[in-house]
């Protein structure tokens, strides 16, 4: 009983609103745990099913090319289901300032099609969405109630990592790099194609993982638009 309730106050130390924070969110995620994916499988995307989900953009990559690998070993990844972040090779405040600042300039760059606002998925925070005046392309944009991407940022958990969805291409090529991994529940109560991208530790990782958030944009918006 007293390993249960250290669990929970290290829970609650981390906890957000996507659950409440309260011994009920704590029982709920933990209820979770027998759908845990495999965070490192790259055979749902390889899936004819699975790729004809995403439409007419289920056999493309959006990536400017084959991503670098990054560098060392994966971070370390919070033992709880929800919420699904990295706890190690954490960054301070300088970086998190530029990857915020990263994603509102892509959000600007292409604002015709993607809007910022309050995450619909983690219910704070705010969130890259399709825009209201684009059809939502495929079913894996529906199941996210068209959310694109959100950056952990803020207290509890925020560790400045992402969650997104890529193409079923780019999900392999984000996997095998090291530069993501597929979120817990990925599968079944969100996409295959969702994904955590580890928080960026210097100006170069920055870079992909702007070309990361671009590649989530075009896959999520049906390839509206042509975006550089």
């Amino acid at each position: 009983m007293s390993n249960f309730f250290s669990n929970y106050r290290d829970w609650l130390k981390v906890a957000d609103t996507a659950l409440p924070q309260n011994i009920f969110g704590y029982l709920l995620q933990h209820s979770l745990g027998p759908f845990r994916a495999d965070p490192f499988t790259i055979l749902p995307y390889d899936d004819p099913k699975e790729i004809a989900k995403c439409g007419k953009n289920g056999t493309k990559s959006f990536l400017p090319g084959s991503l670098s690998e990054r560098e060392g070993p994966r971070p370390e990844i919070i033992k709880f289901m929800a919420p699904h972040r990295q706890i190690s090779q954490l960054t301070g405040d300088d970086m998190h300032q530029l990857l915020l600042m990263a994603v509102e300039e892509i959000a600007a760059k292409h604002s015709a099609h993607v809007v910022m606002r309050t995450s619909v998925l983690e219910k704070s925070g705010e969130a890259l969405l399709v825009a209201d005046h684009i059809t939502t392309p495929h079913s894996i944009c529906g199941k996210t109630k068209r959310e694109i991407a959100h950056v952990h940022a803020g207290v509890g958990s925020g560790e400045y990592s992402m969650h997104m969805c890529l193409s079923p291409m780019d999900c392999k090529e984000v996997i095998a790099k090291k530069w993501g991994e597929r979120m817990t529940l990925a599968g079944v109560f969100v996409p295959h194609e969702y994904l955590i991208i580890y928080t960026p530790r210097t100006k170069d990782e920055l870079e992909v993982v702007k070309s990361i958030v671009t590649a989530a944009i075009l896959f999520m918006t049906g390839a509206q638009e042509n975006i550089s």
